[in-house]
């Protein structure tokens, strides 16, 4: 509403100097008026700034509120603010430049005008860009579809929409949404466990085996059985490599159960605590 009043006076004070304008240019051409011929082509310079940018503030006054609810679900306020204000100022330039042209500006130079106007204008919306550019990827090189239960970098949940700029996480633990720019996908890596149950592999070296590690895994097995709603096969026993002898516990999980392989974590250092050797590359 502020925006359509603003418009408003803004068309009736440029149309108010226009008909000022006419007037006195229409007493110069039948020699009512005498003036320098310098201070004549000021004159019909300013008549066609003044016309081009009355006719653009009309077509302000009808688009603007389009450009505003065009990305009304795809960006943020702020965001959506910068746009108009780019469009609006987009607008202007033009009539700028049809003001240059009429003055005699070459067509080489205009174009260099535009260029650099066109490149702070990217500039400005950079980020933007990016995330447009990530929407092309997602759709054409498909890193995930939605359903799908991803992770980038602290970020995971359930992807539940894929939009312009951006795409949406469903966290379903704490039914919470993360907006996340479609841009991250350009420069961070992203960890996709598809969109039904997934296998979660935890490797743990050992510095001795005890003599009752079979009975400790099997407890192991039962508690990973009984937190885990997916009855699929549980896997729990001693493997080696060029590296050692070391703990191999396999299950499947999906995103519902966030927090199921911490816990399964946790309770195998309470069994294993006193054989087992501690790496960053455990968990």
């Amino acid at each position: 509403m502020i925006i359509k009043r603003r418009l408003y006076k803004r068309i009736l004070l440029l149309s108010v100097i226009l008909i000022i304008s006419e007037l006195i240019y229409l007493g110069i051409r039948r020699e009512i008026i005498h003036i320098d011929p310098a201070a004549n082509l000021a004159i019909e310079l300013f008549l066609t700034l003044i016309i081009s940018l009355l006719i653009i503030t009309v077509i302000l006054r009808l688009t603007e509120k389009r450009v505003w609810t065009m990305f009304e679900k795809e960006m943020e306020v702020e965001q959506r603010i910068i746009i108009s204000k780019l469009y609006s100022i987009t607008l202007y330039t033009l009539a700028l430049f049809i003001t240059f042209w009429k003055a005699g500006v070459s067509l080489g130079n205009l174009t260099i005008f535009l260029g650099l106007v066109a490149s702070g204008f990217a500039f400005a919306i950079r980020d933007i860009l990016l995330s447009f550019f990530g929407w092309f990827i997602i759709l054409n090189r498909k890193p995930f579809h939605m359903g799908d239960y991803i992770q980038i970098e602290s970020n995971s949940g359930l992807v539940t929409r894929i939009g312009t700029f951006f795409f949406t996480l469903e966290q379903p633990q704490n039914q919470e949404y993360i907006k996340v720019p479609n841009s991250i996908i350009l420069i961070k890596p992203i960890l996709n466990r598809g969109n039904g149950k997934f296998r979660e592999e935890i490797r743990m070296p050992l510095k001795h085996v005890p003599e009752d590690l079979q009975e400790r895994l099997k407890e192991l097995q039962i508690f990973i059985r009984t937190r885990n709603s997916l009855k699929d096969p549980v896997r729990a026993h001693v493997m080696a490599d060029a590296s050692g002898w070391y703990i191999y516990v396999s299950f499947y999980n999906n995103h519902q159960q966030e927090n199921l392989k911490a816990a399964v974590f946790t309770e195998a250092l309470s069994l294993l605590s006193d054989c087992l050797k501690f790496s960053s590359s455990s968990f």
